[in-house]
């Protein structure tokens, strides 16, 4: 494992220059694509699955500063068909932790664990589960987060008409108790096939943040194009109100995009931050629309029960070190080779939540930073002084041979950070889609200093994933992975950390259990607990190294789930 510190990149004068000069000219990256999940039909492909999940297993597994809790299977896509919601990619994988439950959202189809055994107890569709809160249909894009201080839970997807943004928020922290719902227009002005797309999610002690990335064609039936963005701030109020959610007091900031010189730049995929922290004001980061820069701003004026007078900060370019855009990642698979970089590590916006502690705000996205000739991801991480959106740190987390990407944070009141993120690559024994992590904690100085080896959580089940096509043929069309993850903090014990990510579970063919499938690919999610442990006092330390004196070299890497089966 490498993790190179950002003030090392900054070596690439010419490419700051010339990135420079992009955001000059106006130019927009044109990666910023529009992203509407959608269903893959193949002919007589029926999503049979007879080996069922993996069984949930309550591991103990630990070493020096960490230990690994319950770890079991989420929703994979062969779930969606028992729910008639067949063969939606990505999964955009998103999952909370609660008091005691987990409860994950999928493209498709929606699910809830008793976290203390990891055991389902409840799988529905998307669908199903709008129409039980009181809206009708449901097209995907959902995040769900947990409201510790409230004690319920909020749910947020496209409505019917991915125009339209619905949000549930549960009566009680039951999960499985009633829930009630609203809806509003997350992208105005366009009759015809607009988009609020992208929607994000995030809550403080004023307001629940979704921001949008606004898409619509400019005649009907044609193709869609970027329209600008949307930062919708909605009083905590009005939604964790004892009768039922409203959106009554909520401030839309719109930035239009007009492909002239005169477009504001607030960036793409706007996140705000998750905080604790009291006060009146928001924050806001987001991945520049024209330079390979993060940049942030402030929502001010804020309070709980209103947005309607708030207003928005000048942007903050962070100054990030020099990087690019990441290609897609890399496979072992040796039966077709020309599959071996199909799989899409999406592009450098922030894709998961960003969480202020202790005056910091903490973040990751990916990247390609350079630093290897391969072209190769890498996990960025940054450290901002929330105050003055200051870099306090950066890094890049990834090795030599690998591609690391769909990244997440989260981080505690101590400074304790846990980063979660897939790896592949072409070496066959290793290089499969895995589910990993890494863990930090936080100096004086607002550095993240490494705290355990890295975590092998969940190893993909075929060294070929694709989707939208047969095994053993050529990929085609989009191969979108993620296009989420999540780590989230346990209300009930701040020391723990819950990790969702995906994996790729085995093709749908008789040979792997699936008598009738006719061979399509299929995706899984994971999800594990991750406990910080106090380091053991250093007279142990001695004793310890004494006892290791004998060995030439200590594993980097520590394979959760082989462990846990010794």
């Amino acid at each position: 494992m490498r993790i190179k510190l950002g003030t090392a990149l900054l070596a690439g004068v010419g490419l700051a220059l010339a990135l420079s000069n992009a955001y000059a000219d106006q130019v927009i990256k044109p990666y910023f694509e529009f992203k509407q999940p959608k269903m893959i039909a193949i002919p007589g492909d029926l999503s049979l699955d007879t080996n069922g999940a993996a069984a949930p297993v309550i591991s103990g597994f630990s070493q020096f500063g960490v230990r690994i809790g319950v770890t079991f299977e989420g929703v994979s896509q062969y779930d969606l068909a028992t729910v008639g919601r067949p063969n939606f990619i990505p999964p955009d994988t998103n999952g909370a932790v609660g008091k005691t439950q987990f409860v994950e959202t999928t493209n498709g189809a929606y699910a809830v664990f008793d976290k203390a055994t990891g055991v389902r107890t409840s799988l529905v569709s998307d669908v199903a589960f709008w129409a039980t809160a009181g809206q009708t249909g449901a097209s995907g894009d959902s995040r769900v987060m947990y409201n510790a201080a409230a004690d319920r839970w909020i749910a947020m997807s496209f409505g019917a008409n991915a125009k339209d943004l619905q949000v549930a928020i549960s009566d009680t922290s039951n999960a499985l108790g009633t829930w009630k719902s609203t809806k509003f227009e997350g992208f105005a002005g366009f009759g015809f096939g607009a988009t609020a797309d992208y929607p994000t999610l995030a809550l403080d002690k004023n307001a629940v943040y979704i921001g949008t990335n606004n898409f619509a064609p400019a005649t009907s039936g044609g193709t869609n194009s970027f329209r600008g963005t949307t930062m919708n701030v909605i009083p905590l109020d009005s939604l964790f109100n004892p009768v039922a959610p409203t959106v009554s007091n909520m401030k839309q900031f719109v930035t239009p995009f007009t492909n002239t010189a005169s477009d504001v730049d607030r960036g793409f995929a706007q996140q705000g931050v998750n905080s604790s922290s009291v006060g009146s004001t928001g924050t806001v980061i987001a991945a520049s629309l024209f330079a390979f820069d993060n940049l942030g701003f402030k929502v001010n004026g804020l309070t709980s029960s209103s947005a309607t007078t708030s207003t928005i900060g000048p942007v903050a370019m962070l100054g990030e070190a020099a990087f690019t855009s990441p290609g897609p990642g890399r496979q072992p698979s040796v039966a077709i080779p020309a599959n071996q970089r199909v799989i899409a590590t999406l592009d450098e916006r922030i894709s998961s939540s960003v969480y202020e502690a202790n005056g910091r705000i903490y973040g990751v996205h990916t990247v390609n930073s350079g630093l290897d000739a391969l072209d190769q991801a890498r996990v960025r991480y940054f450290v901002l002084d929330a105050a003055t959106m200051a870099i306090v740190d950066e890094g890049d987390i990834g090795e030599a041979g690998y591609d690391y990407y769909q990244g997440a944070i989260a981080v505690n009141r101590y400074g304790q950070v846990v980063i979660s993120y897939n790896r592949s690559g072409l070496d066959p024994a290793t290089g499969k889609i895995s589910l990993m992590a890494r863990l930090f904690d936080t100096n004086g100085a607002g550095k993240l200093v490494v705290h355990s080896d890295e975590l092998l959580l969940k190893e993909s089940l075929t060294d070929d994933y694709h989707n939208g096509s047969l095994f053993g043929a050529a990929a085609v069309g989009r191969q979108r992975w993620g296009d989420y993850a999540q780590v989230t903090i346990d209300p009930a014990n701040d020391s723990k950390f819950w990790v969702i990510g995906e994996f790729a579970r085995e093709y749908n063919l008789a040979q792997f259990g699936h008598p009738g499938g006719t061979g399509g690919s299929r995706w899984g999610t994971w999800i594990t607990e991750i406990e910080f442990i106090p380091e053991p006092p250093a007279w142990a330390m001695v004793v310890l190294a004494m006892g290791l004196a004998g060995f030439a070299s200590r594993r980097r890497r520590i394979a959760v789930t082989a462990a846990m089966a010794a």
